[in-house]
């Protein structure tokens, strides 16, 4: 993309101190492209482009709104490879050449935004910094790991099985991008939930298979 694009992104979108639906809403209306890619959005964010980019891999799973079935596997790919950088203390976010020049229709990314703006607004409504022990410094590489297990659970091809690590995803994620050690913790009550849900299924249904091999043998 020329550089005269990226000169005609919004102030708003450099402002640190601005909400995360303030910066979509800014970067949607005044992007100029026909296609947005992710490398746009990623550098428009800076620093804070580890959390803004598990919300967006975690939203298609996470939101009714706009869920798509079977897309777990496609996004959990990706969020595994952030949450990895993450985990290892990465500073900035690195993205494949086959993600970062993905790219999405404006105007069907406009839609996108103008759906998920008004869920984001209301959750940020309940949020502010606080607790930033977990949202600073080494936490963001436990945080990290966190996200890798959970990320391991949307890749696995299991039924019904995104919701849970998705949502905790989203929460972690939004924890970080609002400094929010209290949304942080929602996402991690919910990840755990995820693992010990998704291992009892597990578990069920290897009871079930082998109860099924013993009735054959």
């Amino acid at each position: 993309m020329p550089s005269s694009e990226h000169d005609q992104r919004p102030a708003a979108l450099r402002h640190s101190s601005a909400s995360l639906s303030a910066l979509l809403i800014a970067f949607a209306a005044n992007f100029t492209a026909e296609r947005v890619r992710v490398r746009d959005i990623t550098e428009s964010l800076g620093q804070r482009s580890f959390g803004f980019i598990l919300l967006i891999f975690a939203l298609p799973n996470s939101l009714p709104i706009i869920g798509i079935p079977g897309v777990s596997t496609i996004t959990g790919l990706p969020m595994l490879f952030i949450a990895v950088q993450m985990a290892l203390g990465h500073k900035r976010v690195y993205l494949p050449r086959w993600i970062a020049d993905s790219s999405i229709a404006t105007v069907d990314f406009q839609k996108l935004v103008n759906k998920v703006a008004p869920w984001l607004r209301r959750i940020e409504k309940l949020m502010r910094p606080r607790i930033s022990v977990l949202t600073l410094g080494s936490a963001e590489r436990w945080l990290g790991a966190f996200c890798v297990l959970l990320a391991f659970l949307l890749v696995l091809p299991i039924p019904l099985g995104n919701l849970l690590p998705a949502l905790g995803i989203l929460f972690i994620a939004l924890g970080l991008i609002e400094s929010d050690g209290v949304c942080v913790l929602v996402g991690i009550a919910i990840g755990i939930s995820a693992w010990v849900l998704l291992s009892g299924l597990v578990w069920v249904a290897v009871q079930t298979v082998l109860a099924m091999l013993d009735q054959m043998v």
